[in-house]
């Protein structure tokens, strides 16, 4: 299967990413357990839960008792890796096909989409965002995670390219800044959203010490996370 762009993602290694989280040691690890703790802070509170390209379930698998939460993605292997290693009567995972979501209108409190938009054609993302404000119940919360190709990012990624296992030459299709995200969340049916930044240095210090990591992510002043932050996080509620 693969997304209308063109690129296979059945190619991808199976469990690949869920690999790279539970190695618990070195930068990339580290990346993604920062990354999905706060993107976990974002969806507090929030039971009824949709991970919209959810890939081997790690994130899913990680959350805290309080969710139901329903992970979806388009590779068929991904998604029976994840239901095979986190599959539970709260947390389950389904196959689905590029295009509208097969779920009625406001059905879920919360709606995340974690480094998924820039792997899809712009005209297939912004219909994807539209689907996922669609599902929301009023009152319902969106949050969308992304590389920032207006600050730092593109360095970064050009060096993962180069020596990293997996490149994102083929991948990152469609590159989002601040105000172009900005731009596609107003369109939505959202009563309020904000666009801002976060994760800067305090991955790549975990060489360091794993716990280091932390540390730093703690320390971090938020006025440089929010404007220079590698990724980009847009969280909206739907209008009521």
């Amino acid at each position: 299967m693969s997304t209308p762009d063109g690129y296979d993602y059945q190619s991808m290694p199976i469990g690949y990413y869920d690999d790279v989280f539970h190695r618990a040691a070195g930068v990339q690890s580290k990346w993604h357990h920062l990354k999905f703790k706060r993107i976990a802070k974002e969806i507090e509170g929030f039971e009824r839960h949709l991970d919209i390209g959810c890939g081997p379930g790690t994130f899913i698998g990680g959350l805290e008792c309080g969710h139901c939460s329903l992970g979806v993605d388009i590779a068929i292997d991904q998604i029976a890796y994840a239901a095979d290693k986190y599959g539970e009567r709260t947390k389950n995972y389904q196959v689905v096909a590029p295009g509208p979501l097969p779920f009625p209108d406001g059905v879920f409190d919360a709606a995340t989409l974690i480094e998924l938009i820039e792997h899809l054609a712009p005209s297939a993302a912004a219909n994807l965002l539209e689907e996922a404000a669609r599902v929301l119940k009023p009152g319902g919360k969106l949050v969308v995670s992304t590389p920032d190709y207006g600050g730092p990012w593109p360095a970064v990624e050009a060096i993962v390219n180069k020596l990293g296992k997996i490149s994102y030459e083929d991948q990152h299709i469609n590159r989002y800044d601040r105000k172009r995200l900005s731009e596609e969340f107003s369109t939505l049916d959202l009563a309020e959203f904000q666009v801002s930044g976060y994760m800067f240095a305090s991955p790549f210090t975990a060489f360091l010490g794993w716990g280091l990591a932390d540390l730093i992510e703690k320390l971090e002043p938020e006025p440089i996370t929010k404007n220079f932050g590698l990724l980009l996080l847009a969280t909206g509620r739907k209008a009521p």
